[in-house]
């Protein structure tokens, strides 16, 4: 079988936030960072299931089914429901099924190893195909989903006002966007307020609440 196609949306240079702009972010993130972290739901995403499936897609080779299981019902917030939707338990199947011979050879460029993820375990499937990409190369790929990436996108027309909105992730570009905008803001902070700065976590954390009032706020 020829190697999957790069996904189309992958961009040679990801549009980054200057050095100014990452600044006004950090400084207008700030003053409610704890507020929004803070009520991220830990009953419902329990952490220490998360620390440890990462651990283990870390490590690499064969992992076990109930790991992929953990990791899965975790992302999708299953963790302690005693029914979950019959499609979610038939994509857990098929994971556990193909997981050992899809990563074997996993490329190294993270664009590169989301196509295969996605021929693999696709399509239609972003938020949980770029999730498995975060466990493996953690360092390099955050987690995405709706929320963090309204968040993201809302801040950057704060410091863009031609920036391009855009409802949902739905491809490698958009994962893309979270990761360049984390990092960028990351650095700002710990360059203009290193006694604050915050761990990836918590700036995901936020964004990811942050996300839900803003759709909360939209609604009303």
């Amino acid at each position: 079988m020829p190697p999957p196609a790069l996904p189309r949306s992958v961009r040679k240079n990801a549009e980054r936030l200057s050095a100014d702009e990452a600044r006004r972010i950090a400084r207008a993130i700030r003053p409610s960072l704890r507020e929004y972290a803070d009520q991220y739901d830990r009953r419902k995403y329990w952490p220490s299931v998360y620390v440890s499936v990462r651990r283990r897609f870390r490590r690499g080779g064969r992992l076990p089914k109930d790991t992929i299981r953990d990791a899965l019902m975790w992302k999708w917030g299953h963790l302690g429901k005693p029914v979950i939707p019959s499609a979610h338990r038939a994509l857990i199947v098929d994971i556990q099924n193909g997981w050992s011979e899809t990563v074997a050879d996993l490329p190294s460029s993270p664009s590169h190893a989301f196509a295969v993820l996605d021929q693999r375990f696709g399509p239609k499937r972003f938020v949980t195909i770029a999730f498995l990409l975060h466990l493996v190369r953690p360092a390099d790929v955050p987690i995405v989903d709706q929320h963090n990436f309204r968040a993201v996108n809302w801040f950057m027309r704060e410091v863009r006002p031609g920036w391009r909105m855009k409802a949902m992730p739905t491809r490698y570009r958009d994962l893309e966007t979270v990761s360049t905008f984390m990092a960028s803001v990351l650095t700002a902070w710990r360059q203009c307020m290193p006694v604050s700065v915050p761990s990836r976590r918590t700036l995901d954390q936020f964004l990811m609440m942050y996300g839900k009032a803003l759709k909360g706020a939209r609604r009303k």
